[in-house]
Parts: structure tokens; C-alpha cells; sequence
């Protein structure tokens, strides 16, 4: 059997697993429905996710500290206050980023009841920060906003 939605759904009985929708519908397994070289669904299905709060890790970074030569990461740094940097952004973080840890451990060396405790804990995890994620990226969209309007006000030249 090459499906991998049907191959799924045999492991997500064996380890009680989210749907394959529901995880599709989150971390977006691209589209795929016939995958021939993917002979281990589960480690897919974790990579997907780690996709996603690797994403999500390096937003967080970008806030946190951003990169000097990065105009886009300056600005958006200083859309947050430094008390959200330091209580939220690097708490929600380190949250993330001991996941990602754990995931690119089980790159190593992995069994499918691994994989699948992983894929669990992942899911729980990004149901719980999904949230303050959103407020996040509502945050960083407002004040890329709040800078283009106060462009029209200024009618700045850079050239």
C-alpha cells in the first residue's frame, strides 16, 4: 500500500493518533495523496510538524533578537514592548524550541512508538501556543500597517 493517508490511519489506531484531517488541516502534508518513497509515514508526519513550529521558532527569534542587516526584522522587533519580549516571546520559545530538539533527536534514531508519542505531544503542544502565536503575527501585522499609514502621513524618500 503507497497511500499515505491509508497508511496513517493504520498507525493512528495502533497509537491512538490525531485524524490524518485534522493533522493535514494543521501542518499541511502538501497535497500529498500517492507517496512511494515515504516507507515511514510517521517520521513524515513529525517533519511536517516540526515544519511548522520551526516557522514559528524563527518568528519568535527574529522578535527576540533580530538580525542587524534585516530592516524587516528591526521594524518588527520594535513592535513588541521589552517586558513581551523577555515574559512572553522567549517563554513561548523555549516552549517551541524544546520540541524542535526532540524532533531533530528522533532524526537520529527513531521507532514508530517514538514517532507517534512525539507527534502527540507536538499536536497538544501547537493546539495550546496556536493562540498566542495568532496574537503574535495579529501584532506584527498591525504594525507593519500602523507603518505603512504613517508613510502616507510622512511621504518619506528614501532614495
Amino acid at each position: 500500500m503507497k497511500n499515505l493517508k491509508e497508511r496513517y490511519k493504520k498507525l493512528q489506531q495502533e497509537f491512538s493518533l490525531p485524524s490524518y484531517e485534522v493533522l493535514d488541516n494543521e501542518f499541511e502534508f502538501l497535497y500529498v495523496r500517492e507517496i512511494f518513497e515515504i516507507s515511514r509515514p510517521l517520521v513524515f508526519i513529525r517533519r511536517r510538524i516540526y515544519d511548522k513550529l520551526g516557522w514559528a521558532c524563527s518568528m519568535l527569534q527574529g522578535i527576540i533578537q533580530p538580525n542587524p542587516g534585516s530592516i524587516i526584522s528591526i521594524e518588527e522587533s520594535s513592535f513588541f514592548t521589552k517586558e513581551e519580549k523577555q515574559k512572553d516571546i522567549i517563554n513561548l520559545l523555549k516552549d517551541l524550541m524544546y520540541y524542535e530538539r526532540l524532533s531533530g533527536d528522533l532524526d537520529l534514531y527513531s521507532t514508530d512508538e517514538q514517532e507517534a508519542k512525539l507527534i502527540k505531544e507536538m499536536f497538544s503542544k501547537w493546539k495550546e501556543v496556536r493562540p498566542k502565536i495568532k496574537n503574535i503575527t495579529s501584532k506584527l501585522t498591525e504594525g507593519w500597517k500602523n507603518q505603512k499609514d504613517e508613510s502616507k502621513k510622512n511621504n518619506t524618500y528614501m532614495g
